[in-house]
């Protein structure tokens, strides 16, 4: 029985003991979960808000870098490229590794890249006494904060690494007012690949090589001020490169990768990298054989004229498009800056003009600093800048009468020197006593043009003006786009009137012209009609979608072309006698010459705060210069098929001209909007038609 009773409190010793032992490994389980939750929770408080003294440290250990895409490229209507980006490689120094070097940095990098070493050497020496500056202020931090902490290694840290981490790039560069240490500097020009391998291969201390994507320009300095430039980041600055950008900009791509403890990236995720897509190539209606055939006519014209300044435009009229525009400037001996009076200057010290016969030439173009830097820079004067057209602009008011029956072709009229009722005397430069009104327009009577005036009303003739869209932009797509000037109708006078009826109180840009002078030129049923300027070859789509812009019946401007005929062919005659050698022609043309006194308008300045302030006229000055013209010519051609408009504007023609009474727009621009047309036109492939006058009449 005592044996029973002895195994009995054993066995519940024994069952007491593992009780303990389970419950021991409860609360043991129990007290685990609860400090592993614990740790979870601490973990997911730091994750969420570490604090400030942690918060610096918190990263996510995946990156992502940008990956820019190339931009499309801008080529002419033949598919050459005008602007393209490719891959270019530059050098990259970086001043704080380079700095213990810098000799020999300096001399091989200079030998390598062609420049000189100071090109190299200053920049550097100038980053590299930067740098200096921030450690002594670190220098002076880590004072100040050993002074505060001196036995604290945290102090120490704090001090010398501005409460950074040493071994990251972002914290040693940092300092306690927030500066850091520049180690990025490029120099010299991008490098073809096999010298950016060569500088590589020297092994210089603190020299890497950075690919760049580069803007290329094949179509060099012909186009240059059509296309514009990209700055910073490829973006779109001026010209064609901006108001096409949206286009020719790709959607960015990026790479995602994974990062270790100091944000080194370690491995490129694939699932978290998505390539780009590269930016449009956009066909400009440009053609670089005809830019370049009317820069050398452009070019050449003025030089016989010894003119200032001239512009052309050549337009497809069936559908817009710009096919070549030039903008050239000229410098002439003997032409002396306009004494322009500044703002704010008292009246007793403004200066005096001499007597108009004692008048020296003046400088009649504005100045434009930006095309001495680069030509993309300067202004683009066949859009931004305007003009009186004279006799160019009297077709679009003739034709307009003719379609409002206000003159009658059965009629003739007297062209003798002529005074308004409100006491205004014109008369012509060539003296006729009577002409039809066909030969109004052939001679380019201004005496018949006034008389046209008299019989219009005031509303007519201003929906003359607005219809064929002078006094609005083209929206030819390039920026800085001038809309014209044109008389308010509330200003709107008997002198107005008069006025412009022969191309005067208008300003007009040459693309206006060409866009208007288009209405004639356009084939069957489009006669008539404005075309719509573009800068881009358009699609069919394009082309059926243009809303319909009709000016005149299509019968009144095929007239009008007929007629323009002749005036085209007193052109050639006059040509023919000065240039006896110049071969025959091989197109039938038709067009308008014009001459018209430049306007003196006073340039702006900016004032010491920052205003713009018109300058003043001296005395004696009118509203024009004396004896200073603006001669131009527009035509189309062939005349049974247009398929070419060409303006031509020859700013201050000189002097010797004006004295042989050979300044005038038939005598200077004619010549050279015929040899343009000759010569594109075969360029073209259009086949030479002879008998084309006889055909048209």
């Amino acid at each position: 029985m005592a044996d029973d009773a002895t195994d009995r409190k054993g066995e519940q010793r024994r069952v007491g003991g593992a009780d303990r032992c389970v419950i021991i490994a409860r609360l043991f389980a129990v007290a685990t979960t609860l400090a592993m939750l614990a740790v979870v929770a601490r973990v997911a408080q730091l994750k969420v808000e570490p604090g400030p003294e942690l918060s610096r440290y918190v990263s996510d250990r995946v990156g992502f870098e940008r990956e820019p895409s190339p931009r499309g490229d801008l080529l002419d209507r033949r598919g050459r490229a005008l602007s393209m980006s490719e891959i270019a490689y530059r050098v990259i120094i970086d001043p704080v590794v380079a700095e213990r070097a810098m000799d020999r940095v300096v001399v091989e990098l200079a030998e390598r890249l062609g420049v000189r070493a100071d090109e190299i050497g200053t920049p550097l020496a100038e980053v590299i006494a930067r740098n200096a500056e921030i450690r002594d202020s670190r220098a002076e931090a880590l004072r100040q904060a050993t002074a505060d902490d001196p036995l604290t290694l945290t102090g120490r840290l704090k001090g010398l690494f501005g409460q950074g981490l040493p071994g990251r790039e972002t914290d040693t560069s940092t300092v306690h007012d927030g500066r850091k240490l520049r180690r990025y500097l490029p120099v010299g020009p991008t490098l073809e690949r096999e010298v950016a391998e060569l500088i590589e291969g020297l092994g210089l201390p603190g020299v890497v090589i950075e690919k760049q994507l580069v803007r290329r320009y094949p179509g060099g300095d012909d186009v240059a001020s059509i296309l514009g430039k990209v700055g910073w980041g490829h973006v779109g600055l001026l010209g064609a490169e901006r108001s096409l950008d949206e286009r020719l900009t790709g959607e960015a791509g990026r790479i995602g990768y994974v990062r270790d403890s100091a944000r080194n990236p370690v491995l490129i995720d694939a699932l978290r990298s998505q390539p780009g897509d590269r930016g449009e190539d956009i066909r400009l209606s440009l053609d670089l054989e005809l830019q370049r055939i009317a820069i050398e006519e452009l070019k050449r014209g003025m030089d016989d004229a010894d003119a200032q300044g001239g512009r052309l435009v050549m337009m497809k009229p069936e559908t817009g498009e710009i096919l070549a525009m030039v903008d050239l400037y000229r410098d002439v001996e003997g032409a002396v800056d306009f004494p322009w009076v500044a703002p704010g200057t008292p009246e007793e010290q403004w200066p005096s003009l001499p007597p108009e016969g004692k008048r020296p030439r003046y400088r009649v173009l504005a100045d434009d600093p930006g095309r001495e830097v680069h030509p993309a820079l300067g202004r683009n004067r066949c859009v931004e800048d305007v003009y009186e057209p004279g006799s160019t602009f009297k077709s679009f008011v003739w034709a307009s009468a003719w379609q409002l029956g206000v003159i009658d072709e059965t009629e003739t009229i007297s062209t003798r020197p002529y005074t308004t009722p409100f006491g205004r005397y014109f008369e012509d430069v060539t003296k006729r006593d009577n002409q039809d009104w066909e030969h109004v327009l052939i001679h380019s009577s201004n005496v018949g043009m006034v008389k046209i005036s008299e019989r219009m009303t005031r509303p007519q003739l201003q929906e003359v003006v607005r219809k064929f869209g002078f006094g609005q932009r083209t929206r030819i797509g390039l920026p800085g786009e001038a809309a014209g000037l044109v008389t308010d109708p509330k200003n709107w006078s008997d002198y107005t009137q008069t006025s412009v009826v022969i191309g005067h109180e208008v300003a007009v840009t040459p693309v206006q012209m060409v866009r208007a002078f288009g209405a004639y030129a356009r084939p069957g049923d489009l006669a008539g009609t404005l075309p719509h300027l573009r800068l881009t070859v358009p699609t069919r789509d394009e082309l059926a979608a243009e809303p319909v812009v009709r000016v005149l019946d299509p019968e009144v401007a095929l007239r009008t072309r007929r007629v323009l005929v002749h005036v085209a062919d007193r052109m050639q005659a006059s040509m023919d006698r000065r240039f006896p050698d110049e071969p025959e022609p091989g197109y039938t043309l038709f067009g308008k010459s014009g001459t018209a006194d430049i306007a003196v308008v006073p340039p702006f300045v900016e004032t010491e705060d920052g205003k713009r302030v018109q300058m003043g006229r001296p005395r004696g000055a009118g509203g024009y210069f004396h004896e200073q013209y603006c001669s131009s010519f527009i035509g189309g051609a062939p005349v049974e098929d247009p398929r070419i408009v060409v303006i031509a504007v020859i700013d201050d023609p000189g002097p010797a001209k004006i004295r042989q009474r050979a300044h005038y727009g038939s005598s200077v621009a004619g010549p050279v909007v015929r040899r343009v047309v000759e010569r594109a036109l075969r360029y073209m492939g259009v086949a030479p038609q002879a008998g084309e006058v006889a055909a048209a009449e």
